[in-house]
């Protein structure tokens, strides 16, 4: 499939699954809550390699670690801002309307790879030539 594609195609296929967490109430369907939730760790994972791959890729290995670290800083940074929001949001909104929230958002976050030229890639990509080390 190529990079590109299971970039957009992950999050495409299993945010929406995410709509399930929100969905579940005590009881079996709890189970069906936890499916949502390991379905968008399952995407996750895999756009995270396919993203990496293409990254590395398309790096010249002189930029490699700074790009790299980068993409890091710039990815996880947001993730206790997003804590103390979500948590915020589930004491004033409650965390079922939270919950959808964040389904809906992430969703919508796999649009902006969707329309870009990621969609239309090829089988893979062409990575830039490597000097000796």
């Amino acid at each position: 499939m190529g990079q590109g594609r299971v970039i957009w195609l992950a999050s495409l296929a299993t945010c929406p699954l995410t709509a399930l967490m929100p969905a579940a109430r005590p009881g079996w369907s709890l189970c069906v809550g936890a499916a949502g939730l390991a379905a968008l760790s399952l995407g996750g994972v895999v756009r995270v390699v396919a993203q990496s791959s293409l990254q590395q890729a398309l790096t010249p290995d002189r930029l490699l670690g700074r790009v790299s670290a980068t993409a890091r800083f710039v990815s996880w940074a947001g993730i206790p801002l997003g804590g103390v929001l979500g948590g915020v949001s589930g004491a004033v909104f409650g965390a079922a309307a939270t919950l959808w929230t964040g389904a809906v958002g992430m969703t919508l976050s796999a649009l902006p790879n969707l329309l870009s030229p990621l969609r239309s890639s090829g089988a893979g990509v062409v990575p830039v030539p490597r000097t000796p080390a």
